[in-house]
């Protein structure tokens, strides 16, 4: 009776892609809910921004934030 010949395995891995978090945010932002926490938290910071302009003065507050 003949041997059979064994058969090598392919030693060749595949290459597993894993995302940074760069790439889970860009995926994230391209999202509708991405859109919506940007919207709101970009309004955040920009009053923020105004409430620390302002200081005391809500004169000055409500002009930066046009609500007058």
């Amino acid at each position: 009776m003949a041997a059979k010949a064994k058969k090598k395995k392919s030693t060749a891995r595949t290459k597993v892609v894993t995302k940074s978090g760069k790439d889970h945010f860009r995926s994230f932002m391209s999202t509708t809910v991405g859109h919506y926490v940007g919207v709101v938290f970009s309004a955040a910071l920009l009053l923020v921004f105004n409430a620390l302009v302002a200081g005391s003065s809500l004169e000055i507050f409500l002009g930066l934030t046009a609500a007058e």
